[in-house]
């Protein structure tokens, strides 16, 4: 632990008082008087790094994906669909009305480019005895999601190109389903029937194909339109309209490609590869000195990336449990708990990261939480397919260092 200390006037002392208790939510109150204050800058090693491997899952995705690319596997895709439509208005069992007959259902996807290049059949399964629960676009994944539950195939569908107004066009894929599906889904006899539905390649392919999920906001979410005839009478029809229900949840299950050297040789992240990273830095025997105010606890990573790399956002947790760094490893879940509470988030600037961990690090110098190390993940805004790689202990030049500056009579 190396430390370096500057000896500051109490005015100055004061305005760095204001400055950095302006981020708290409350100001830390400090006596007045002529007592010299001191800045302290105390840097921590990292002792202990890895990195290890879950299921991906893609839920926050902008974009459902189908085919294969780059060792990816994209193995089909769940969509849930409000059960009230877009005017807020007409739940599934307005179709059940006497005077009201459903004649199809419409499952519309918006392809994420406006050309048609390439073409393949898709096809389309749901889920009549799924209840409430077929899925949750924020765990399901390739492991721990039956594919077998879904019914069997319900209708198929190629890709069309639709005219949006005189000059421009989009792509979409439309499947028509017949009265037995939308019957099912009226049914208020099925509680808490869950509009849920299958999407898949109906053979495989190496091409990829990406259509817009709901996560994606200047995008066209997929859409479920129910088309119905208003009756004045048994015989008398009074309009022939439809309703549309969007997409409340949306996921892309996929299988990742075999981990490479790299991954497991660096500190590797990234959102389709389920790889995230451990830090263990060693505070042992540090105590923030009495009213002393931390102003930065920066850990800094490098990626050794050859090309310039910006933008990309990174989350990060303290642990709540100790962590395995023995060897890179693969989980079915996340085996580290993570404290939500003091999480810090952080975008790389020309290959490098700096996260601050100035709150939990202000709670290890009073002696109020345990230090069990750091988690770092991707940011759910990310390329999913990107893998960033930052260096770990083996590197002698750019391996990660914690720096602390603190204040202080």
């Amino acid at each position: 632990m190396n430390k370096t200390l500057i000896i500051l006037p109490i005015g100055l002392y004061l305005l760095c008082l204001l400055v950095i208790s302006s981020c708290e939510e409350a100001a830390i109150p400090i006596e007045q008087d002529n007592t010299p204050v001191i800045v302290d800058t105390v840097s921590f090693p990292v002792i202990k790094t890895t990195s290890y491997q879950i299921p991906p899952v893609l839920g926050n995705a902008e974009h459902l994906y189908f085919g294969e690319k780059d060792g990816f596997k994209y193995l089909y895709n769940l969509i849930r669909f409000d059960s009230t439509d877009v005017s807020n208005i007409y739940s599934f069992d307005h179709y059940n009305d006497s005077l009201i007959v459903a004649d199809s259902l419409k499952l519309s996807m918006r392809f994420a480019v406006d050309t048609l290049d390439q073409n393949a059949e898709f096809q389309l399964r749901y889920f009549p005895n799924g209840g409430d629960s077929v899925f949750n676009e924020t765990s399901t994944n390739y492991l721990n999601f039956d594919r077998n539950t879904a019914s069997s195939v319900i209708a198929t569908a190629v890709m069309m190109v639709d005219s949006i107004d005189t000059v421009n066009t989009k792509v979409t894929l439309n499947f028509m389903m017949d009265t037995s599906i939308i019957n099912v889904i009226k049914d208020t006899s099925i509680i808490n029937f869950n509009q849920s539905f299958l999407v898949e390649l109906k053979t495989g392919g190496s091409s990829e194909f990406k259509f817009h999920s709901s996560e994606k906001v200047t995008g066209d979410p997929p859409e479920l339109i129910a088309y119905f005839r208003q009756f004045l009478s048994d015989s008398v029809v009074q309009d022939t309209s439809y309703h549309t229900y969007l997409s409340i949840q949306d996921v892309s299950v996929i299988e990742p490609p075999v981990i490479t050297p790299l991954d497991s040789s660096y500190l590797a992240i990234s959102l389709a590869k389920g790889l995230r990273s451990l830090i263990m830095v060693d505070m042992e025997g540090w105590e923030l000195p009495k009213k002393g105010i931390i102003s930065s606890a920066e850990l800094i990573y490098i990626s050794p990336d050859s090309d310039t790399l910006t933008g990309y956002s990174v989350t990060s947790y303290p642990l709540k449990i100790e962590g395995d760094y023995s060897q890179f490893k693969s989980f079915e879940t996340d085996p580290y708990i993570v404290d939500v509470n003091f999480n810090s988030s952080s975008s790389v600037i020309e290959n490098i990261l700096k996260i601050n961990y100035r709150k939990i690090s202000t709670e290890f110098g009073r002696g109020k939480m345990t230090n069990f190390g750091f988690k770092i993940q991707p940011s759910n805004n990310n390329d999913p397919f990107k893998t960033v790689l930052f260096h770990d202990l083996s590197s002698s030049d750019s391996y990660p260092v914690m720096r602390v500056i603190y204040v202080h009579p």
